[in-house]
C-alpha cells in the first residue's frame, strides 16, 4: 500500500486490481445517478457495492491478523484514521467555506449540523432524522452522502471485536455466527423497509451490517480454486447480469419480498469471490488499467461529486444540470479528486508520516468546520450575509410549523402534540385538529384561537397521509389514519374535530386499486364519509378547504435567485382562475353544506383575481405547498368566526 494502490486496509494482504474495478463500478454508477438518475435508475446501489468490498478488504485485514496473534485495536483504528479522516477533512474545510459563501441560513444552520454528525460519524442517523435519501430537499444537502461512512464506522467498532473473540476463544463459533448476524441484518432490512417509517431501512447500521457481512463470509468461508472453466465463466456471467439489472434498472426487488440490493450485493459478492478462486473474463475486466486507476481515486471521487452537484444547482436555481454543466462538474469532480488523493489521501496513508503527526493534522482539521459550525448556529445562519430583500424571503424557508416528536404525547397511530393543552391529557381535549402536514401548518393559528377561547386541542397529525381511513395515499397510511379516527372517536370530550388535508386525488382504496374516473369525486366522497362518521359519534365537523400551492420550493427558490442577482423567473402569483378551475368543484360542494363549518382560507390567498405566492415582500409559502408559519396572522380572520361557530355548535344535537 506504499504505492497508493488498494486498500488503505490492506497492508498484509495482496493487492487485487479487480477489486479497484469494482470501486470504479461503484462510484461511477453513484456519479451517473446522481447526474442524470433516469440513465441508471439504480446507480445510487454502488454504495452497495462499497459496503461489500469493505466488509471483504478490512475481515481480510482483521481476520488474518487475529490468526497470527498480531491484531491490535490501536493499530486497526490508525490505519482507519489514515485511511478515511485526512480526505474527508479537506473536503468540510473546503465545503464549509464554500456553504458559508452560498447557502441560506436555514440551508447553513442543517449544513453546520451535519458538520457535526459527519464528524461523530452518526451522519446516517442524522440524515434519517432530518430528509430522505430520494426527496427534493436532499438535493441541497452537501454532506448527506456522507451517511454511507457514518454505516461503516458504526459497524466496524463492534465488528472487529467479534473476530478477535471468536479466533481468541472459539474459532469455528465465528462463521455460523456471522452468518446469523448476515441473516438477521437481512431479515430487518425487508421488516423496516415493509413497515417502517422515514428510511430507517435505507440509513440504518443494524438494515446495511448484511452488505458488509457479505463481503466478511467470503473471508471466512473455506473457498478452493475454481478448476472448471465453464464453471468460473458462468459464475462471472451470473455476477454481471446481477450488476448490470440492479444499476440499471430502479426497484428491482421481487415486489419488496427482498430488499433492493440484494441482486447487487449477490453480484459483487460473487466478483470478489471468483477473484479469488482462479479469475474469469470479469476479474480481467475489471482489472483494466482506466478502471484501476478510477478505483484507486474512488473514496475522493465520492466525497467530492455530491457537494459540487448540490453547490452547482443551489447557485444556478436549478434542479438539473444541462449537458455541458454536467460535463463541466464531472471533470472539476475528477481534478480534484485527483488532488485529494495523490496530495492528501497518499502522503497521510504512507508509513512513513509517524502516526503522532497524523493525529495532529486531524484533530487541527477537524477544529476547523467545528468552530465555523459552532459560529453558524450561534449566529442563526448568518442572516447578515444577504441583502435585506434576500434575508426577508429567506426567513420562510422551510418555516411552517410541524409536530416534532419531542413534542407529541401518546394517542392514535404516531402520537399527538399539545395544543392550548396543559396537562398534556388527551382526555382533557375538547377539540382535535386532525390531517396531513396541512392540517400540522395551521396549528399555532387555532392553538391561540382556542387559547383566547378557553378551550382545549390536541394535534393528530400524519405526515404523509391523508385523514380518511377508506383512501388514502397507500394501505399503511389507511391504517394509521383508522387508528387516529378511532382514538378521537373514543374520547368523548372531543366535541370539535377540525379536518385539512391536501386536495390532490389520494391514490389507493382499501383493495389496493387506483381509483378510475374524476379523482377529486373519489376524494370527496371519502371526505363525506368520514365526515359522516365523526358526526355519528357526536363531533361538530369543521373542515379547512384548499389554498392553491405553487407547487415549487418557492421561498428557497425567489431568495436563491435574489441573492444571486439571477432573473427573477419564479411566478409570484396565479390567476384565480386557475384556483377555480382545479378546486372550484370542491368549494360548491362543501360551501353548500350547512351542516359542518367550512373554512375558506383561499379568501385571504385570492383577491382581485389573482392568488398571491407573496403579500408585501415575505413569502406565504414556506417550500412547495406549506403556509410559513409567520403568515398565518393573515388568514385569522376567515378561521377565527369558522372555530367560534363551531364551539358554539359544540353541545347542540350534530344529526346525520
Amino acid at each position: 500500500m506504499q504505492d497508493g494502490r488498494g486498500s488503505a486496509d490492506s497492508l498484509q494482504t495482496e493487492y487485487r486490481p479487480d477489486i479497484d474495478g469494482l470501486r470504479a463500478v461503484a462510484v461511477l454508477s453513484v456519479i451517473a445517478y446522481h447526474l442524470m438518475p433516469k440513465l441508471l435508475p439504480g446507480g445510487y446501489l454502488g454504495v452497495d457495492i462499497f459496503f461489500v468490498l469493505s466488509g471483504y478488504l478490512i475481515t481480510n485485514v482483521i481476520y488474518h491478523e487475529a490468526l497470527g496473534g498480531k491484531f491490535s485495536i490501536a493499530r486497526f483504528y490508525e490505519r482507519r484514521i489514515r485511511r478515511i479522516m485526512p480526505a474527508l477533512l479537506f473536503l468540510l474545510i473546503v465545503v464549509s467555506t464554500i456553504a458559508i459563501a452560498l447557502l441560506l441560513p436555514i440551508d447553513l444552520k442543517g449544513y453546520a449540523k451535519s458538520v457535526f454528525a459527519t464528524l461523530a460519524f452518526v451522519a446516517n442517523i442524522y440524515f434519517w432524522g432530518d430528509t430522505g435519501y430520494f426527496t427534493q430537499a436532499a438535493g441541497e444537502k452537501p454532506l448527506l452522502h456522507v451517511w454511507s461512512l457514518g454505516v461503516e464506522e458504526q459497524f466496524y467498532i463492534i465488528f472487529p471485536l467479534l473476530v478477535v473473540l471468536c479466533v481468541r476463544w472459539r474459532r469455528s463459533a465465528l462463521l455460523p455466527l456471522t452468518s446469523a448476524l448476515v441473516l438477521l441484518s437481512l431479515m430487518a432490512n425487508i421488516l423496516a423497509d415493509r413497515v417502517g417509517e422515514g428510511g430507517g431501512a435505507f440509513y440504518f447500521l443494524p438494515t446495511r451490517a448484511w452488505e458488509l457481512g457479505s463481503g466478511a463470509l467470503l473471508v471466512m468461508a473455506p473457498s478452493a480454486r475454481i478448476a472448471n472453466f465453464w464453471v468460473r465463466h458462468t459464475l462471472a456471467l451470473l455476477a454481471a447480469v446481477f450488476l448490470i439489472a440492479s444499476l440499471c434498472f430502479k426497484e428491482a426487488s421481487l415486489d419488496g419480498f427482498v430488499p433492493t440490493a440484494l441482486w447487487v450485493v449477490l453480484g459483487s459478492t460473487l466478483a470478489v469471490y471468483l477473484g479469488s478462486t482462479g479469475g474469469s473474463w470479469l476479474t480481467l475486466g475489471l482489472s483494466k488499467s482506466a478502471l484501476v486507476w478510477v478505483g484507486l481515486i474512488s473514496y475522493s471521487l465520492y466525497l467530492w461529486h455530491w457537494p459540487i452537484l448540490v453547490f452547482t444547482r443551489y447557485y444556478f436555481v436549478q434542479t438539473s444540470l444541462s449537458t455541458v454543466e454536467a460535463a463541466m462538474a464531472v471533470l472539476l469532480t475528477f481534478a480534484l479528486a485527483t488532488l485529494s488523493w495523490r496530495y492528501v489521501e497518499r502522503p497521510f496513508r504512507n508509513r512513513s508520516m509517524k502516526i503522532g503527526t497524523v493525529l495532529v493534522w486531524v484533530a487541527c482539521g477537524c477544529m476547523v468546520p467545528a468552530i465555523a459550525s459552532v459560529a453558524i448556529l450561534a449566529y442563526h445562519g448568518l442572516p447578515s450575509r444577504f441583502n435585506e430583500d434576500t434575508e426577508r424571503i429567506a426567513s420562510a424557508v422551510r418555516a411552517e410549523y410541524g409536530c416534532s416528536l419531542n413534542e407529541r404525547i401518546p394517542f392514535g397511530a404516531l402520537g399527538a402534540c399539545p395544543m392550548f393543552l396543559p396537562s398534556h391529557n388527551p382526555a382533557d381535549a375538547t377539540v382535535a385538529l386532525l390531517g396531513n402536514s396541512h392540517a400540522q401548518m395551521y396549528a399555532p393559528l387555532v392553538s391561540d384561537i382556542l387559547r383566547v377561547n378557553n378551550e382545549k386541542g390536541i394535534l393528530v397529525p400524519l405526515s404523509g397521509c391523508r385523514p380518511m381511513p377508506d383512501l388514502n395515499d397507500s394501505l399503511k397510511c389507511m391504517a394509521l389514519a383508522a387508528k387516529n379516527l378511532s382514538a378521537i372517536e373514543a374520547l368523548p370530550g372531543i366535541h370539535v374535530v377540525i379536518v385539512a388535508t391536501t386536495w390532490d386525488p389520494p391514490m389507493y382504496t382499501p383493495t389496493g386499486e387506483v381509483p378510475k374516473g374524476s379523482g377529486s369525486q373519489y376524494l370527496i366522497e371519502s371526505l363525506d364519509r368520514l365526515i359522516k362518521n365523526l358526526k355519528q359519534h357526536g363531533k361538530t365537523v369543521v373542515l379547512i378547504g384548499p389554498i392553491l400551492p405553487p407547487d415549487s420550493d418557492f421561498a428557497s427558490i425567489v431568495a436563491r435567485q435574489i441573492a444571486f442577482r439571477h432573473k427573477i423567473d419564479e411566478p409570484l402569483f396565479a390567476p384565480e382562475s386557475t384556483f377555480i378551475a382545479k378546486q372550484g368543484y370542491v368549494i360548491a360542494h362543501y360551501a353548500s353544506r350547512d351542516d359542518i363549518v367550512f373554512i375558506r382560507p383561499d379568501r385571504i390567498q385570492c383577491n382581485l383575481a389573482r392568488c398571491d405566492y407573496i403579500r408585501d415582500g415575505e413569502s406565504l409559502f414556506a417550500d412547495d405547498s406549506h403556509i410559513v408559519e409567520a403568515a398565518l396572522r393573515l388568514f385569522r380572520p376567515v378561521f377565527e368566526p369558522g372555530l367560534k361557530q363551531a364551539f358554539l355548535l359544540k353541545n347542540l344535537p350534530t344529526g346525520m
